[in-house]
Parts: structure tokens; sequence; C-alpha cells
């Protein structure tokens, strides 16, 4: 055991810490003292013992005292400063020397750095949204609701629940600290007046609790004591102005409002900012109170938001499973289930599948954030091949300064110092591209992205510059500074099979990158295109639609008479919800042969007049559609086919759908209706039927194709002089349309310009690579034209291996394309089929456009000087 003890000796790593921090005078001695004692205790103790003291002793030395003085490495010996200065200089000469080079790099870095930015500040500003910073939000989660549909589940994404829910909760689950309620209209405004002024204006009602996990940034007002009676609003500083002119008046003010379910005289207790980053939108705020009556707050009526703050230390998984099953705790009818979702990923996490959240609009972060890296990727590849294809100008400066004692580091910093500053020249000119393209880009995403430069961003632009630099430079630092001096100064560059092999690898990345641009633009336009262009089973063109509301509300048939007398007006009824995407459900039926777990499906409705259906061009299947000769019309249904197939009804005409509510007469089904799409496309149509109604919420205007200009404006006149105090706002329904697919068609033109930028900064790298290997071939050239080769033949023998290296790339590219569209498109319940078609365009368009590049510099090089090129051989 002694004897094993004489080999160990103190930790090799703690004696290097030691020299390296501690003062010269002082190593030799510190150094032996501490052995000493190592050995002393190692007679005593365990090897083990003797380490960890060693160690002590060595950190306890870690004092200003003992550490020797900072000298900046010399990096290129006593002359550092005059080396720096000469190789600025020779960067600027190479600069100056070889324009078309420079420019080329520049363009490329500042297009790639321009793209990174722009992109950077629209993934910033979509995670940080709904990302407060309030008392409580840390534990704010939205409950959920998930019910079951023909087989499967289907997630409301509004986080709509049952209304009481939010009041129940607390008081069964104890990891809740507290709850409160949201009540949002999504696409209803109402009219706030004051005296002659009035504006529309969104509305949302809370409870008591809201701003402690929402921003609430009040200019007049406390945010915790407004709104403490359901007579009191809250009102943005816009609304404020534009009732009030100013917001230092408004406060105390009595307001009217009015809309389609509420009327009444309000006093402004608040004015808030609307706050940025925050995606609920909403003009005016209500107290929970005023929306909150003993009818609605029944079981079965829903529309509610449930908001929960959990109690320090709850686990959300172990909280989901007790809440998953919470309301067949209340009743054994519910099969809905529940969950509870970190308030703040409701925005980028919008999509469900059984309540766990699977995507949303954080595909399109990640996409958008995959594609400035590729792109810089790309802009890096062209700096890398420029840089080596400029390997024989430099070669004898390397070998220059490899004679005079310029180790390899000196030289790796010099290239890296080189890439780094190109990449920070780029950087101010890709500042300026983006400035300038900031209030288009602006446009097309739909947000009010600026220029801030705060810390983060400043930070964020840094990085990706010094990213973007020491990428660039990496490849050709090292391989520029591994040159053998004696070669160097011959001026015979000798590349060896790897670093060409390298090369070749990275362009193949640029264009598999490429190709999987091209042929995702090309799937995701066809898919929009399929949006714009496919028969949804109504017709949506050349309708407007406006709030039925004030003295209309109730006494509308005067004013559908004179509507209808309107020239240039079609057809006008009137109905409930929006079309699409804002359809209400109910549920609680039964009907002759229902199984047990159908008492629980739910039926959209809509809600509407007599001409409604004719009037949206619905087609009609089976039995009629509703009709005055009929009175007893309101007590029927039209079903939609997903509503037969989910009841299996196989002669639904004649049939009753009765309710479990007694108060609720059984109705007859007199027609069924083709199924059309009330919703997204990315959803599947569901079950619905048709009420004739005189509730409806809105008028649905069809005109003449041609005439929109002049009725809307005989329809306002027609309006107003009979619903004074009632301001006309339409909107045309193919707008509702399209506004359900702005993501998607900004993603399209987004996703165009973009994979455009990628495309023509691969091209760079083509044309790089190109120039770097017919230089190195000059020679070859020359003797072959002097053996009587011709200049197409040479031109074709050039091109060859980079038609091989695009034809590589376009094969790599296309499973990995088609992986990619294939998941993107499952996303739509409807949706194109993938077609071979598209890839192969990607593909055709690809090679046509590199062999057009090659072609251009191999023809050029094809006509060297024969002379030149042979006269020091």
């Amino acid at each position: 055991m002694i004897g094993l003890k004489n080999h160990i000796g103190p930790p090799r790593l703690a004696e290097k810490l030691l020299l390296w921090f501690l003062k010269e005078d002082l190593a030799e001695e510190v150094q032996g003292d501490l052995e000493e004692k190592f050995y002393q205790t190692l007679e005593t103790h365990s090897s083990a013992k003797a380490k960890r003291n060693y160690w002590f002793q060595v950190l306890n030395y870690l004092r200003p005292f003992a550490f020797k003085k900072y000298r900046s490495p010399r990096i290129f010996g006593k002359n550092s400063t005059i080396m720096f200065k000469h190789n600025l200089l020779i960067s600027f000469r190479s600069f100056r020397r070889y324009k078309s080079t420079f420019l080329i790099n520049l363009f490329g870095l500042a297009t790639g750095l321009a793209s990174a930015l722009l992109i950077y500040l629209w993934v910033n500003d979509e995670i940080k949204t709904d990302k407060f910073h309030e008392k409580d939000s840390d534990r704010h989660v939205q409950v959920i609701h998930t019910y079951p549909t023909s087989g499967t589940y289907h997630t409301e994404t509004d986080g709509s629940t049952p209304n009481p829910l939010f009041e129940r909760l607390p008081k069964d689950l104890p990891e809740i600290e507290y709850a409160f309620p949201v009540k949002a209209y999504q696409g209803y405004k109402g009219v706030l007046s004051f005296e002659e002024n009035k504006a529309r204006a969104r509305y949302q009602f809370i409870g008591k609790g809201y701003f402690n996990v929402f921003p609430g940034d009040f200019i007049h007002g406390n945010k915790h004591e407004i709104l403490s009676d359901k007579g009191e609003v809250a009102i943005s500083e816009k609304l404020a102005i534009s009732l009030f002119d100013t917001t230092d008046d408004a406060v105390g003010q009595l307001v009217e409002f009015k809309d389609e379910f509420y009327e009444g005289v309000y006093l402004v207790t608040g004015i808030f900012k609307k706050t940025k980053n925050n995606s609920a939108d909403f003009d005016m705020l209500f107290s929970y109170e005023l929306f909150k009556n003993p009818d609605l707050m029944q079981w079965y009526n829903s529309g509610t938001q449930a908001h929960l703050v959990l109690k320090e230390g709850v686990d959300l998984a172990e909280f989901n499973t007790k809440l998953k099953t919470y309301l067949t705790t209340l009743s054994e009818n519910w099969k809905d289930i529940l969950y509870a979702q970190p308030y703040s990923e409701r925005y980028l996490y919008g999509k469900f599948e059984i309540g766990v959240p699977v995507s949303g609009r954080i595909i399109y972060v990640r996409l958008f954030s995959l594609i400035a890296i590729a792109i810089l990727i790309i802009a890096c590849i062209n700096y890398m091949n420029f840089s080596t294809a400029q390997a024989s100008r430099k070669i004898k400066e390397i070998g220059v300064k490899k004679a005079i004692g310029a180790g390899r580091k000196s030289l790796v910093l010099q290239y890296f110092g080189e890439s780094v500053s190109m990449a920070f020249l780029a950087l101010l000119v890709a500042i300026g591209i983006a400035f300038l393209l900031l209030p288009q880009f602006n446009e097309i995403t739909g947000k009010v992205l600026t220029f801030t430069f705060s810390k983060d961003v400043v930070i964020a632009i840094l990085s990706i510059t010094l990213f973007t630099g020491f990428v660039s430079g990496i490849y050709p630092a090292l391989l520029l500074s591994n040159f053998n001096p004696i070669v160097a100064l011959k001026g015979k560059l000798k590349s060896g099979g790897n670093s060409i092999w390298l090369r070749k690898g990275l362009v193949i990345f640029q264009f598999v990158v490429s190709v999987i641009m091209i042929a995702s633009v090309i799937v995701v336009y066809k898919q929009v295109e399929f949006i714009q262009t496919t028969n949804l089973g109504y017709e949506k063109d050349h309708i407007v639609t406006f709030p039925k509301e004030g003295k209309l509300k109730t006494d509308f048939e005067p004013f559908l008479s004179g509507l209808r007398n309107i020239p240039g007006v079609v057809k006008a009824s009137q109905m409930s919800g929006e079309l699409p995407g804002e359809v209400y459900y109910t549920q609680g039926f039964k009907w002759e042969g229902m199984g047990e777990d159908d008492k629980s499906l739910r039926f959209y409705n809509i809600r509407g007049g007599y001409d409604l259906i004719d009037l949206l061009d619905i087609e009609l299947k089976e039995g009629r559609n509703f009709s005055r000769d009929f009175p007893t019309d309101k007590d029927a249904y039209i079903l939609n086919e997903a509503a037969v197939e989910m009841m299996q009804l196989k002669d639904p005409i004649g049939q009753k759908i009765g309710n479990f509510n007694p108060r609720v007469s059984a109705k007859e089904v007199i027609g069924v209706v083709g199924n059309f799409h009330f919703e997204s496309m990315q959803e599947k149509v569901k079950p619905l039927f048709f009420r004739l109604t005189d509730s409806g919420s809105k008028f649905v205007v069809k005109m003449a194709a041609g005439t929109e200009r002049e009725t809307i404006e005989r329809i306002e006149q027609l309006y107003e002089s009979l619903n004074e105090g009632y301001l006309f706002e339409y909107k045309f329904l193919d707008d509702d349309y399209q506004a359900i697919y702005a993501a998607e068609e900004r993603i399209t033109v987004l996703s165009k310009y973009f994979a455009g930028i990628a495309i023509a900064i691969s091209f760079l790298g083509l044309l790089a690579l190109t120039t770097f290997s017919t230089q190195r071939r000059f020679k070859e050239i020359a003797i072959r034209k002097v053996l009587g080769s011709t200049s197409t033949a040479i031109a074709q023998m050039l091109s060859r291996e980079f038609i091989l290296l695009v034809f590589t790339a376009i094969i790599i590219a296309l499973p990995i394309s088609y992986y990619l569209t294939q998941n993107w498109l499952d996303g739509f319940a409807y949706r194109i089929e993938l077609k071979f078609i598209y890839y192969i365009i990607a593909g055709i368009l690809m090679m046509t456009v590199a062999w057009l590049t090659i072609m251009t510099q191999t023809a050029k090089s094809s006509k060297v000087n024969v002379t030149e090129s042979l006269k020091d051989e």
C-alpha cells in the first residue's frame, strides 16, 4: 500500500491551474509547499483526501495578491501592432483590387443578414405575444374544452367553457388559488356614443382578478378599482379620443352603449392603452356582473373563458389529470374533457389533439427561424467558396508571412478578422436594407414592427453578425493557414481531396435548401389556391352583412321589404353567427335509434330567415326549404349531410328530433342540405342544422355583380332612415373568408420572397465554385485548345461536374421536400394531393437556372488566352 502511494502525485490539473494564475516569483515556493503538505497528508490519509486538500490549497490562492499580471497575447510577436496594420492594409487592398468579388461577398452577406434581421423581428414579436410579467401571470392557465364528435374529439380553440365552471372549480380543486371569467364577443362590435360622437368598438366582460395576470396600462383610473359596478366601463385611449377628443376629461362621463345584446348608459371609470403583444383584441371592458344572469349561468350555456391562477408549486400535469374528468364527476351525461394550458402558450399553440397542444402558429415561427438560419448559412458558404477561390491570389502572401515567422494562429486570426470585418460591414448595409423594406414587410405580415435597438435587439444583432463572420471565416482560415510555406512561395496551389469534396458538399447543401424552398413554395401556393377556388358549398361573393340592432332588431320586416325593392339587391335575409368561423353549437338532442354515447354530441346551428339557404346558394339534397306556406316551419330542422351521417338516419325527412330539456318540444326534419364549409378548411365539416327564426343577429344581402358600390349606398340610406342613432357598418362575406386564411396567405408571400433570396445567393455560390474550378484549370484548358479542342467541348467538360452537383442536390432534396410539405398539409382536413410534378418542376427550374449560370462562366473560361496561360511553362 505504501509502495503504491509513492507513485501518487498531486492532481495535475490543479498544478496547471496554480502555475497559470500564480505570480512567477511565488510559483516555485508555493508549489513546493503544497507538494510537501500533499505528501504529509498522504502518509496518514487516503489519496483522495490528499488530492482534495491540494485542490483546496490551490483554490485558496485565488486572491488578487497572488495573480500574475495579465499580458495580452503576442499574436504576431513583438511587431504585433505593425502586423495588425499590415493585415488591415492587405485586406483593404484586396477589397479594392477585386471589387467584383468584394461586392458579391458584401451583397450576399448583407442580403442574408437583412433577411435574418427581418425574420428575427417577426419571430421575436410572435414569441413575446401573451407573455406578460404581471403579478400572477407565471401561474396563469386557461381551461380548454374538448368534446366528442363523430367518433373522435374536437377542442375549442377559443377556450370557451360552460359559464358556471370558473365559479365551481376553485371550490372543488384545492390547487386553484383563484379563478376569474372572461367573456369575449369575437367578431362583434357595439356602438358607443357620447353626445353626437359615435364609434364602433369591440368589447369583453372581465371578472375580478383579471388585472393580476393581464397587463393594464391605465392613463386614468386604477385598474384594481375600476368596474366595481356593472354600470361602469373602461375604454381605450383611441376610443376616448374619438369620442371626447381628449383622454383628460373622459373619466366620469356617461356614455351610451348599444348593440344586439346590450343597451344602456355607463360611467367611464378608466382609460387604458392597448397593450402590444396581447392577442386579445378589445376597445372596451365591462364587468362580468353585467353579463351574468341566472339563465346564462346554467351548465348547458357556454362561451365564458375560465382563467385559473394555480397555487405555487402545483404540477400542471398532475392538475390536468384531475381536471380531465372533472365534468363527469358533476354528471354522468358529460363526456367532455377539460385541460388547463398556460395562457402564455395559447397564442403559439392553438391546435389540439384530445386536449394536447400539437401545433399552431409555432409551426410558422419554427419554419421562418429555420429559413433565416438556412439563408445565413447559404450566404456564409458563398463567402467560403469565394475566399478559397481567391487562394491562388493569396498563396505567395501566405508563403512570405510564414517565411518571416508568422505562425498558423496569426494567419487564422487574420482570416477570421477579415470575415468578421466583412460581416460587420455587411451588417451596416443589411440594416439599411431592412429599414427600407420594413414598411413592406409590415404590410405582408400584418404587424407594426420597428427597430428599437433595445438591449435585447442589439445583443441579437451582434450575435447574428458574429455568428455569420465566424462561420464564414472558419473554413478559409483553416485552409489558407495550412499551406506549406515552400509550396506557397513557389505559388503552386495544391488543394487536397478532402477540401474539394468539402466545397462540393457545401454547394450541394446550398442547392438542397434551395430546391426544398422551391418545392415548398409550389405546394403552399397550390394549397392556398385550392382554398381560394374550391367550392365551399355556399356562395360568398357579392354578399354583405351588417348588424341587426336598434329598432331593426325586432321590427325588421319593413326594412327587409325595403331592401328587396332596392335596385341591385338580389336577395335579403337575416341570420345568426358568422360565416365562416363563428357558428354557434348546442347539444342535448335525442332521436329515435340514438346510442347511449350520443347524448353529448354537439350540433352547430344557423338560425335565419326564409330566404337564407337560397341566398347562400346551399344545395338542397332532400326534402324542402323553409316556406311561408308552412306556418309550422318555425318548429322544423333542415340538417346537413354530416348531421344525417352522425345520427345514422336512413330516412331523415319526417324524423322527429327532441331535446333532453323538457321545455323544448320535438321538431321535424323537413330537409337535408349538402355539406358546406362553415369553418376553416383545416376542420372537417361538422353536423349542423338550420332553424327558422326572427332573432338573427345580422342582415345578409346578396347584390348583383358590378353594382355593389351604388347598392351599398342605397342600403345605407335606407338603414339610417329606419334606424336612427345607429352606424351602418358592413362587411363582405368573402373578406371574412379571406381573413381566416390570412396566416397562410402571408406565409405564401413571405416564402416566395425568402425562397427567391436563398436561390439568388445559392447561384452566387455556384458562380464562385465555377470560378474557382476554372481558374485552377487554365493551363489544362490551354493545352486542350492547343491540341484542338473547341470552346464548346471545353465548356461542356467544365460544366459536367457542376451539373452533377446540382443534380445530386435535387435527388437529396426531393424526399426531404416531400416529407416537409406532407407534414404541413396534414394540418388541413381538406387539402391538395401531393403530385410528383410539383417536385419535378422544382428540380427542372433549379437545373435550368444552374445550367445557365455554369455555362456563362465556363464559356468565358473556355476562351482563355493560350499564350498567357502557358508562358510560365
